[in-house]
């Protein structure tokens, strides 16, 4: 089958339908196998889990979310930092709600965005509206001036996750998770969808509509931020970080805007979306989950996207031929790699993620060969959040703080 060309609103991407795939090794939320893993022998597990998950929370998925006040009424009602510019850049504001349990630091923003969703298909959209609200999470540092500026952190969720796994108490715990470290700023944790992969789709969903995730991050959220909060509003103040999914992102993003950002890191993250293992594990997400993200559409089979992996691929990805522009394990061995980072690239994996061990390595390899300088740390541990808020304490610290400091979980460096 020929990659599909870009798609547009009056563009439609050809494949032929295609059945749903016999295992989903797409992972659910921790507690249980953690997000994005590809290791065969937990695959019947983890989809055993998803569908109880699926099938106990259905009902929920059906009720409507509790009211919240909208526009300016939500900001004034919030005992979080006035906005100044709630309705700019792309997003017009929803919501800005304080947290419960973090003391005033944690608000979570609703948005309207044309970048999700926007209408792609041979067809009308089978979702009326298009636009549907979508959440970013923002930590503010325990002692927050608005006359001072503070780096950033953009810290990327997982698969089979949503906006709210880094500062679940169960999840990434944040506050606890940061508590000690050299960083003091702002979290910025964004939704991304289950299965979004950080990419603005080039293709569509079954229902003719498709995410535009690196938009709404990247030209939407961002300067939004710089705009309503007290940051160093340049490259040298802004950090991408992620897990699994996530990770893939963030050196996703690296890659595409080294002048936006200077510092990355990926946890477990997925750095070759080539080898067969890793294409069914993103196909097998886009039938289980497509384009849903939260609670939206996760019950709605019009999310889907059905055909051929190959098909699924070049919906989210676009033709192969245009992979090596972002493609971690592809960039790290092109003449500008990622180099203008100066070392401050962290890489974590654990031995027992088999196939994402192998894909670190990978990236590992060329970046050392073209003498690009980063920190790699390796040893024993799974694709699990307890490992991965390790990891994240160790590279704010290498970035923020000392790059000396050894790697976590007791594994020692192999590149620093």
């Amino acid at each position: 089958m020929r990659p599909p060309e870009k798609s547009s609103a009056s563009r439609s991407v050809p494949g032929p339908a295609g059945p749903a795939p016999r295992s989903v090794p797409v992972p659910v939320p921790v507690p249980g196998p953690a997000p994005g893993s590809v290791r065969r022998a937990s695959r019947r597990s983890v989809r055993v889990c998803l569908l109880a998950g699926l099938l106990a929370l259905a009902p929920l998925a059906a009720g409507a979310a509790p009211a919240q006040a909208t526009g300016e009424a939500a900001v004034r009602a919030s005992a979080l930092p006035a906005l100044p510019a709630p309705d700019s850049h792309g997003l017009a504001l929803r919501s800005w709600r304080e947290v419960p349990g973090f003391g005033g630091r944690l608000g979570e923003a609703t948005f309207l965005t044309d970048a999700i969703f926007r209408p792609a298909g041979p067809g009308a959209p089978s979702i009326d509206p298009v636009r549907k609200p979508v959440k970013a999470r923002i930590l503010l540092p325990a002692d927050y001036d608005p006359r001072k500026q503070y780096p950033v952190l953009y810290l990327l969720h997982g698969g089979a996750a949503d906006v709210e796994q880094w500062s679940k108490p169960d999840g990434g715990d944040i506050v606890e998770t940061l508590r000690g470290t050299a960083f003091n700023g702002i979290v910025v944790m964004p939704e991304g969808g289950k299965a979004g992969w950080y990419s603005d789709w080039q293709g569509h969903t079954d229902g003719n509509f498709a995410p535009r995730w690196e938009t709404f991050h990247i030209r939407r959220l961002l300067p939004w931020v710089d705009a309503n909060f007290a940051t160093r509003a340049d490259r040298s103040g802004r950090a991408v970080a992620g897990a699994s999914m996530g990770g893939l992102g963030a050196l996703k993003y690296a890659a595409a805007h080294p002048d936006l950002f200077s510092a990355v890191g990926a946890f477990s993250g997925g750095t070759d979306i080539r080898p067969a293992a890793a294409q069914q594990t993103v196909g097998d997400s886009l039938w289980f989950y497509g384009a849903a993200f939260s609670w939206t559409g996760l019950l709605d089979g019009k999310y889907r996207v059905t055909g051929s992996t190959s098909y699924r691929m070049s919906t989210v990805f676009g033709p192969s031929s245009g992979w090596a522009a972002f493609n971690p394990v592809q960039v790290a061995g092109s003449e500008a790699s990622y180099a203008a980072y100066d070392g401050r690239l962290a890489l974590y994996a654990g031995t027992g993620e088999a196939d994402i061990h192998g894909w670190n390595e990978d990236l590992h390899r060329p970046l050392r060969s073209r003498g690009v300088a980063h920190r790699y740390c390796t040893g024993p541990g799974g694709h699990e959040m307890r490992l991965w808020r390790e990891d994240l304490r160790n590279f704010v610290d290498y970035v923020y703080g000392s790059r000396a400091r050894s790697c976590p979980n007791g594994w020692a460096p192999l590149a620093s």
